[in-house]
């Protein structure tokens, strides 16, 4: 990556030391990170569900605790910086051990309430570690290369998450007992992602402010309006997203709309053309971001957001259905980058990014969990797919609108 950087500048610094071992180390460990996503994301649910024969209610908090993590953050950060201080690598080491722990825990479980119970931990205490991430990426690498390094190790996840997925589903084809060797693997990944946590030149603690816990968070949603008015727009276009996201599979699978598609078919739509999209999409939202305001961003993932749910949903051609796996595969790819570094740009000063980082993580875990179920509950109400899809349409040029007003802040550059 010395086109990354090998060059320098008025503006662009030569990379130093620290941001080179941070980069090389991060290679590693994001080819664990999309191992362990794929894993939480997808083969728990599906081991609770085949294996375990879990109940409905356990099945539905264990989709939901990476969310509910989400939300727990702030309490974590309240924990490592005031009651017992840690450096940011040394805390996410810790956590990835104690995650490692209790996977292992599941994969000696022999009932879904010990499972479900080792694993939700391990979901909760994982999202743990994403403001102190934040943290190091705000310190080790420069704002003017932060975003195309985020976009190559982005792409290295989402390869390592593909041929790992692949992997997974081979193995439970041929014997489902094969969990075993899989969530073995996860535990490894765990492990030697905090080892290289602990690696990583990173001595600093987060900072915290000396108020109260809920005073020093909650008053930044009253006293800095900016953040506040991004994060309400963001938060249309996320409620909008995850209420379409389940009901692409619906409309496939359910015999009730009448296709006839293979299950080949539904993977390829749903979950295959987009992540590729995204793999090759995220060095150039990665460069999108460092060079062009946050808002203008915004503004072209809510565009490829709006246009993939009438190509999907009101029309019933294969090659539409391609083309609106793609157009979501690019706003996908671009959300996850411009969410994981947005908080960067708009912080005030460096002091407070874990503040605004760990609000940020909680709040969208409150809303994901909720919008989440919110589509299929409007569908038991007797709304119609296309109703629900109108009603996202509209939150996400609500929010599209919003943004067009925050084009020239400087806060946003």
């Amino acid at each position: 990556m010395s086109f990354l950087f090998n060059q320098s500048s008025g503006c662009v610094p030569r990379a130093s030391p620290v941001e080179k071992k941070t980069f090389r180390l991060d290679c590693f460990r994001f080819t664990f990170q999309g191992c362990i996503d794929v894993v939480f994301k997808n083969y728990v649910l599906l081991i609770a569900i085949r294996v375990f024969r879990a109940p409905e209610t356990v099945k539905g908090i264990l989709s939901a605790a990476s969310y509910l993590g989400m939300a727990l953050t702030p309490f974590a950060l309240h924990f490592f910086t005031k009651i017992y201080p840690l450096p940011n690598n040394r805390v996410i080491g810790l956590l990835l051990f104690i995650v490692a722990g209790a996977v292992i825990l599941g994969l000696f479980s022999t009932h879904w309430f010990m499972f479900s119970l080792a694993i939700i931990l391990a979901k909760i205490l994982y999202k743990q570690t994403f403001p102190f991430v934040t943290d190091i990426y705000n310190r080790n690498y420069p704002k003017e290369r932060r975003g195309r390094i985020l976009g190559i190790l982005f792409t290295i996840l989402g390869i390592a998450g593909v041929f790992f997925a692949y992997f997974c589903g081979r193995l439970l084809d041929h014997s489902l007992s094969n969990y075993h060797w899989i969530l073995l693997a996860t535990a490894l990944a765990a492990l030697c992602s905090g080892y290289i946590f602990l690696r990583i030149p990173n001595g600093h603690m987060m900072t915290y402010n000396r108020d109260s816990f809920l005073r020093s968070n909650l008053s930044i949603l009253f006293n800095d309006r900016l953040f506040t008015f991004v994060l309400c727009l963001w938060s249309l276009t996320s409620i909008a997203f995850q209420m379409t996201a389940p009901l692409r599979m619906e409309y496939l699978a359910n015999q009730r709309y009448g296709f006839n598609l293979s299950n080949g078919d539904i993977t390829l739509i749903t979950v295959t053309i987009p992540m590729i999209t995204r793999i090759g999409s995220a060095f150039f939202w990665g460069k999108f971001f460092d060079t062009q305001n946050l808002a203008l961003m915004k503004i072209t993932i809510n565009g490829c957001y709006l246009l993939s749910i009438p190509l999907f949903f009101f029309t019933d051609h294969f090659l539409l259905w391609i083309f609106s796996a793609i157009v979501l595969g690019l706003g996908y790819s671009g959300n996850l980058t411009a969410w994981q570094l947005w908080v960067t740009k708009i912080v005030p000063s460096p002091e407070k990014l874990g503040i605004y980082m760990s609000l940020d993580v909680a709040i969208m875990g409150l809303r994901d969990a909720l919008s989440a179920a919110l589509g299929y509950f409007l569908l038991s109400r007797s709304i119609s797919l296309q109703t629900v899809c109108i009603m996202a349409m509209l939150l996400i040029v609500a929010s599209l609108i919003g943004f067009c007003f925050l084009l020239k802040n400087p806060r946003l550059r």
